[in-house]
């Protein structure tokens, strides 16, 4: 999925706790370059969701689920791009470093 202008997302900085003898480390993780977006559908209708893995995202994003899913039908490539623009939103480095958080921290 090609972006109208390359995206520079900064994914979050690694804290390791002091242990023993050794000190707290951190690491500053590169910027990651996206002028596309390498994406992964995947459905389970048995769980009514569908969810997008956009590389190199650890965490899916939820295109459709429950009620919303059942809605969406039979989805076409164009609906999946339009859906992950959609939740991305207007600025979509900072939806796709969010990608980078764990759920329950978001």
């Amino acid at each position: 999925m090609k972006l109208q202008t390359p995206v520079t997302v900064q994914p979050p900085t690694i804290y390791r706790p002091a242990r023993g003898n050794e000190p707290a480390q951190e690491r500053v993780q590169k910027p990651i370059v996206l002028s596309k977006l390498d994406v992964t559908t995947i459905d389970n209708p048995e769980r009514r969701s569908c969810v997008a893995r956009i590389a190199p995202c650890p965490f899916p994003l939820t295109l459709w689920e429950g009620e919303d899913y059942d809605k969406a039908g039979d989805y076409t490539q164009a609906d999946v791009e339009a859906r992950i623009l959609g939740l991305l939103g207007a600025d979509i480095k900072a939806g796709l470093e969010a990608l980078f958080v764990p759920p329950a921290r978001r």
